[in-house]
């Protein structure tokens, strides 16, 4: 009988005292377990800081001691002003000159060049334009045959163009709007009133047109030398299924599947040779032990949990904490030496060791337990801890992924979730482009624009991201790798 039917029951009672004392064990581990369930949050547990409870992000807020400095900039602080226009870039310039008189009397000479430059920024009237295109037709004198002239291919057949296509897809892809909130936008900014399923209809062909595009940049992650992986939950209307990210510091790769086993990571992570940085989620254990590179701080955040329970278990949790915090200050001690010094090098190899010596011991002396199933677990993921020390300047964290699917998180908050297919294709592949141009530091705007009109006039979207060379290694380099083998 499972727990949540034993309490629908009257209880039994205990026959004997030892009965009673293995009912009082019994829910003591309960009332254990229910306590670290509630006590778990993103700084000790893979819960994202989404979930976290607003009163204790409140209290972390103010858990800091006021400084006694008043807020703003500090002494010392380097200013940060906005650099003047060339004037050959300003719109419009009104000069202001002296009185001609001097309060004495005199006459005041105008010096040739302005004492200062004083520049107003300022958004101009915005209006959108409307194009008309108008079909005339004709009878012929000799048939009598009625015929109508044809738009050109290259002319939408519905009520929107390219620009404000664009605009739509960059809304809500890159900006996170809900459509009744880029609906109220067209309303307020522009003047144009359309609905909410022809806004949603535009989006459509958006998908489409940046399949290639998308193809382009998956190729080129995939071919990376490492790359970051995470997964997040998304609904399609009541289905829950789940966003997966695959990224580098300059590109990043979203898709949206129906599993987050090991089907959808072994055709997410298909043709991908270089070094995977993940957390310990099981489905990515389809990729080579021997490339891959857990998240540090997931380690940690899985340590902190351990230190919070009671007696000999919190204890050894806590000097894994703190032993791991000390790992990770080695390592960016030996980054900081452009990972040459030896010293830190050797400490590292003795810190490994130090660290797996614990995980052991605490599988051996819980045995049977949570905190040893834990450490054993720990000790079958610690090769993948350590590739950092064959692979020198991996990251040790998953961040990067992180910081590419906090945006949908966000928007998954506000939009209401996907509807159809067509949606979770759209959200994918947008996501794709501007988290990808965001980090290439490109106006995605421009390239959703050049895209669409491509795909309106019906042409081959050759658009691309400047990405050819981004991983190739080049020729000195690859002659330098043969000789070394």
């Amino acid at each position: 009988m499972d727990l949540a039917h034993a309490f629908l029951e009257p209880p039994q009672r205990p026959a004997t005292l030892d009965e009673a004392e293995q009912i009082i064990d019994a829910l003591w581990r309960l009332l254990q377990d229910c306590r670290e369930q509630l006590a778990l949050n993103s700084s000790n547990s893979s819960l994202p800081p989404s979930q976290d409870r607003l009163s204790a992000k409140a209290k972390d807020r103010f858990a800091r001691p006021p400084s006694g400095n008043q807020r703003g900039a500090q002494d010392g602080h380097v200013a940060h002003t906005r650099a003047l226009v060339p004037e050959t870039e300003v719109d419009r310039i009104e000069r202001h000159f002296p009185d001609a008189r001097c309060e004495c009397g005199g006459e005041i000479v105008i010096d040739p060049n302005p004492t200062s430059r004083h520049q107003v920024f300022d958004l101009p009237e915005i209006t959108y334009s409307v194009t008309e295109h108008q079909r005339f037709g004709g009878t012929c004198r000799c048939c009598q045959r009625a015929v109508t002239a044809q738009l050109p291919k290259d002319i939408p057949s519905g009520q929107m163009g390219p620009g404000l296509i664009a605009w739509i897809a960059l809304m809500s892809g890159h900006f996170r709007l809900s459509t009744r909130s880029i609906q109220s936008l067209l309303e307020m900014q522009w003047g144009l009133h359309f609905s909410t399923g022809a806004i949603s209809e535009a989006q459509e062909p958006v998908a489409e047109w940046l399949e290639p595009l998308v193809d382009h940049i998956a190729d080129t992650v995939r071919q990376a030398p490492a790359a970051h992986a995470d997964e997040t939950t998304h609904f399609r209307g009541q289905r829950r299924l789940w966003l997966w990210v695959l990224c580098t510091p300059q590109l990043a790769l979203f898709m949206v599947h129906a599993s987050r086993g090991m089907k959808a990571a072994r055709q997410w992570l298909e043709d991908c040779s270089g070094i995977l940085v993940t957390d310990r989620h099981g489905a990515y254990g389809i990729h080579p032990q021997a490339q891959r590179q857990l998240c540090w701080a997931h380690v940690i955040r899985n340590l902190e949990r351990l230190s919070g329970r009671k007696g000999d278990p919190g204890a050894l949790g806590l000097w894994l904490v703190k032993f791991a915090r000390i790992i990770v200050q080695l390592e960016h001690r030996w980054r900081k030496s452009g990972y040459r010094s030896q010293h830190y090098r050797r400490r590292l190899l003795a810190a490994r060791e130090n660290f797996r010596v614990a995980l052991e011991q605490g599988q051996q002396a819980h045995a049977g337990q949570r905190t040893g199933n834990a450490c054993k677990a720990l000790l079958a993921d610690e090769p993948m801890l350590w590739t950092l020390l064959t692979s020198p300047g991996l990251d040790l964290t998953n961040n990067q992924a992180e910081r590419a699917i906090r945006p949908y998180v966000i928007w998954r908050k506000t939009s209401f979730f996907s509807q159809s297919e067509r949606g979770d294709r759209f959200r994918a592949n947008v996501l794709t482009v501007s988290e990808s141009c965001r980090r290439l530091d490109l106006c995605a705007y421009r390239l959703l624009r050049q895209v669409c009109e491509q795909g309106i006039r019906q042409q081959p979207v050759t658009i691309r991201l400047p990405i050819d060379l981004l991983y190739r290694i080049p020729p000195s380099r690859q002659i330098e790798s043969r000789s070394a083998a």
